[in-house]
């Protein structure tokens, strides 16, 4: 599990086993399995975890308060499961919440355990759910908060009635308790991580087993969509998802698209599929759906160049999404069956990433131009997310009971894959806020050139990674804020109008808390910055109308035509030309940064 909290901090979280790095804690010393990860010194910071986080889930909060939730029960030495504290010294994390606020300091560390927190600083209140939650679910409302669905209560490969907790609960916890959601046992028995988004709507987009919902939490009320095709995409079939960037020009209107996973249909039950399901090819299909529309559908995308299941989307700045890890065989999790090497349920690795395009025409939206493949098995429980200047992290993969160096061995490095824009100048300005509201007056830009090919193609987008596991980024999103530009010949400046965060529906599709700030000139980024999304604090965030931008306007020199200038009637957004003209996918090149000493979670099956 991996999550970017501060510009030069990554947090990444194992499950507890033998990891060879040691920390002394609460319960004395044993292996580590949390760090901080420093991304310009390349050094580790240990942490204190101390209950179980194997396969749980997180989000941010709009205060910024990072949540992770659930787990699973004490194990020992080759995961076999305990009551005691034993050779880990590893409590329960079934029903667990650790909460942190990143800093670029160092000081950041997990407040856990059953103690009860100021609510009124926005960190919540009794860290304990109401109940056990393995392969949990979590998505940020609109005001902040947090919703946590489903899970199971002790592990497996899939889950069972006799373990399923269909339920869901908010953090900071209200006084509903656990909610029941008889989607999720209708859905039985690939209900594990279901996939979520908030709508415009407030509604909850939820893709479980092969169903497709839309839920209102407030009213109870769930309205069924159209079945998934060709593959299942939740765990363990564990297709790459995401939300395509929310645009001026697509209104902000939400599309999902699903990649891979897998069209078997024998899941066996919480010990294992009960067949080599390593010897079924992972599926290669993709489809999209927009769930705001009066009669959404399924609608078939370009299949993938290869099938792949647990291969996960990282969304770029330049609107492209970076697809990496997985296998093309099998399915996620593990057990002692001896299917493959070593005790994965997923082989013949896929080592080389590809691109996916969503605005490029169908047909020609995949491709893998420049890149090369990693020497890395990047299998169960690797990682990837993205980083301020536009690199991509990865790291992990272990689909093992217990930290091993056999094969399929247990990937304590990092790699950092650089994207095509690291071979141009990347844009510079002035004047980024420190915070976005919802509506209200538009700001002001500085750009470092009058050049009108390089303004015209310039767009600021917003992106938060998200809490990366399991080829899940929960809460990653990418928007474009409307722009307009003022380019004077006079004073040899450029002046990029931009809008605040959209007012109408913003806290929805967008939720409050912290993303990155992007410049973006004919798809090159410049470096990235943190920006707070929203007030900053838990509650209902305030919106309002957005301030009509200014036309787009070039003031020339006296001695120029004015009848070269664009017209002075346009307004909002303008027309980014993303990619165009000399400006092609050169590729990435990939660097293995440092070795940390920890292994990612592999799946216990009990």
């Amino acid at each position: 599990m991996m999550f970017y909290g501060s510009k030069s901090k990554v947090y990444i979280i194992d499950k507890a086993e033998n990891n060879p790095t040691q920390i002394t804690g609460k319960y004395g010393t044993h292996p580590a399995w949390a760090v901080e990860y420093d991304i310009n010194t390349q050094q580790v910071r240990t942490m204190d975890v101390y209950s179980n986080t194997f396969c749980a889930c997180g989000a941010v909060m709009g205060n910024g308060t990072w949540a992770v939730f659930g787990g699973n029960q004490p194990v020992t030495t080759g995961g076999v499961a305990t009551n005691q504290l034993a050779a880990y010294a590893d409590m329960t994390g079934g029903t667990a919440i650790r909460l942190i606020t990143p800093s670029d300091d160092g000081t950041s560390e997990y407040v856990q355990g059953e103690v009860t927190l100021d609510i009124t600083k926005d960190t919540g209140g009794y860290l304990q759910m109401t109940g056990k939650r393995w392969y949990p679910t979590v998505e940020t409302l609109a005001d902040g908060t947090l919703i946590v669905i489903g899970g199971d209560k002790n592990g497996g490969y899939v889950n069972t009635a006799g373990q399923d907790n269909p339920t869901y609960e908010f953090f900071p916890p209200n006084d509903q308790g656990a909610v029941h959601l008889q989607l999720l046992s209708d859905t039985l028995p690939i209900n594990l991580y279901p996939l979520v988004w908030l709508m415009p709507s407030g509604q909850l987009f939820i893709q479980s087993g092969t169903k497709t919902y839309l839920y209102d939490y407030n009213s109870k009320q769930t309205t069924n969509l159209p079945d998934m095709p060709y593959a299942a995409r939740v765990y363990p079939g564990s297709a790459a998802t995401a939300m395509l960037p929310l645009t001026p020009e697509n209104n902000y209107d939400p599309t999902i698209i699903f990649c891979g996973g897998s069209n078997t249909t024998q899941w066996g039950n919480d010990g294992g599929p009960g067949y080599n399901v390593t010897a079924v090819p992972a599926d290669a299909s993709c489809v999209r759906i927009s769930p705001n529309q009066p009669n959404p559908q399924y609608e078939n995308d370009d299949w993938m160049l290869e099938g792949r299941s647990m291969g996960q989307f990282v969304i770029l700045p330049d609107d492209t999404f970076f697809h990496v890890n997985g296998v093309a065989m099998g399915t996620a999790g593990y057990g002692d069956n001896k299917y493959s090497i070593g005790e994965s349920f997923g082989q013949d690795p896929v080592y080389i990433p590809t691109i996916y395009d969503p605005n490029a025409p169908a047909g020609s939206r995949w491709n893998r131009t420049g890149l090369t493949p990693s020497p890395n098995e990047r299998m169960y429980h690797s990682t990837a997310l993205l980083l301020h200047d536009g690199s991509v992290l990865i790291s992990g993969s272990n689909p093992n009971a217990d930290f091993t160096n056999n094969q399929w061995r247990s990937r304590t490095d990092v790699e950092r894959w650089y994207p095509w824009y690291y071979d141009y100048v990347r844009p510079t300005y002035t004047g980024r806020p420190e915070s976005l509201s919802y509506g209200g007056n538009y700001f002001n830009l500085t750009l470092d050139t009058t050049d009108e090919t390089a303004v015209n193609g310039t767009k600021v987008v917003v992106i938060r990674p998200g809490f990366n596991t399991h080829a899940i980024a929960f809460g990653q999103r990418s928007l474009h804020l409307k722009t307009s530009y003022t380019i004077d010949r006079n004073t040899n400046t450029t002046t990029l109008h931009v809008s605040q965060m959209p007012g109408t529906n913003g806290p929805n599709l967008f939720q409050p808390g912290p993303a990155l700030f992007f410049v973006v000139q004919n798809g090159v980024p410049s470096d990235g910055d943190f920006v707070m999304i929203g007030t900053g604090s838990l509650g209902t965030q305030p919106t309002a109308a957005n301030q009509e931008l200014p036309a787009t306007t070039v003031i020339p020199l006296p001695s120029e035509e004015t009848s070269a200038a664009p017209s002075a009637g346009s307004t909002g957004s303008i027309d980014s030309h993303k990619n165009s003209g000399a400006i092609g996918l050169a590729g990435f090149a990939p660097a293995v940064l440092v070795t940390l000493g920890l292994a990612v979670a592999p799946v216990l099956l009990l």
